[in-house]
């Protein structure tokens, strides 16, 4: 009786090292993945910030949208002046002839 106590106990420890061991490998593999993610979660979090600071001005593209529309209105008045311009100096030119 004594032998098969013996026997069954000698079994579950060998099972419990053995599971103990698959735990500690599965604890490590974790360990190396949750180094990875935080690794790359740097990377991430430079890009996110180079996103950041290159998309900051977005929110004054409305200001420039009004001043693009003077500067629009300002050529068309240019515009009229420079033909203007050129009828007159289509008739000095004429007239010379």
């Amino acid at each position: 009786m004594e032998t098969t106590i013996i026997v069954v106990w000698s079994l579950a420890l060998v099972v419990a090292l053995v599971l103990t061991l698959v735990i500690l490998k599965l604890v490590f593999l974790i360990v190396q993945t949750e180094r990875d993610i935080l690794r790359l979660a740097h990377i991430t979090l430079r890009a996110a910030r180079g996103i950041e600071s290159n998309t900051a001005l977005i929110s004054k593209l409305e200001t420039t949208k009004g001043v693009a529309g003077r500067i629009l209105g300002a050529a068309a008045a240019i515009e009229g002046g420079t033909s203007s311009v050129e009828k007159k100096l289509r008739a000095v030119w004429q007239a010379l002839a």
